[in-house]
């Protein structure tokens, strides 16, 4: 029996000692030196620009207005009541040159209120017509009132539109192809601006800055 015995415990303590062993945990390997690629990439750009040159002119060629007043146009000053300046002349000279300078958009365009040199009582734009954005106010809408105007451009492809601009953005027909007003990049338009003035004015600046804008339009 004692022998039973001491070969059972001798058994028990090889069992022990074998648990022990599978529970042990083995140190981790140290990590090695790492190394990398840097792989550079070119994407195509994604902007959209334009430019306009020149970036300042001077409205000519004016006319209209009331001699009797003395108010009558001269050739670089409106007149009153709704004197009429050109830059440029439908059908003939276009001195202002619009580019697409970055990606395929469409081409915008929006006039602005004429600003008086002394910083006063401002000109705001008005459409002429029954469907008009702002109408006009004089000869039953079909001129410009008191402190209003219109301001139209025009291309080689389409003349001045007798609605005008308004201070909102559209789409310029007269740039791209098929009046759609999409361009590519590179793709230029040559335009020229039209404007009517107001039947009297309640500012008696005689300079004035009329401001209008093309932007570059995602499809």
């Amino acid at each position: 029996m004692r022998r039973n015995a001491l070969r059972g415990a001798l058994a028990l303590t090889a069992l022990i000692g074998l648990a022990g062993c599978g529970t042990a945990s083995a140190s981790p390997p140290s990590a090695g030196h790492a190394a990398s690629i840097a792989v550079s990439l070119h994407v195509v750009p994604t902007i959209r620009s334009v430019t306009v040159s020149p970036a300042t002119a001077k409205f000519a060629d004016c006319r209209g207005g009331t001699a009797s007043l003395n108010t009558a146009s001269t050739p670089t000053a409106l007149g009153y009541p709704n004197g009429r300046c050109w830059l440029g002349r439908p059908g003939t000279a276009f001195p202002i040159t619009i580019t697409n300078t970055g990606i395929a958009s469409y081409i915008y365009v929006n006039g602005s209120n004429a600003v008086p040199s002394d910083s006063g009582n401002q000109w705001s734009l008005c459409n002429p017509g029954d469907n008009a954005t702002v109408a006009c106010t004089s000869e039953k809408g079909i001129l410009p009132g008191q402190d209003q105007y219109v301001v139209a451009n025009f291309s080689p492809s389409r003349g001045p539109t007798a609605a005008g601009l308004t201070n909102t953005p559209a789409c310029d027909t007269g740039f791209g192809s098929g009046n759609s007003c999409w361009t590519t990049y590179g793709q230029s338009q040559r335009e020229g601006i039209g404007l009517t003035g107001p039947s009297i004015s309640d500012d008696s600046s005689t300079s004035w800055t009329v401001t209008i804008t093309w932007t570059p339009v995602p499809k």
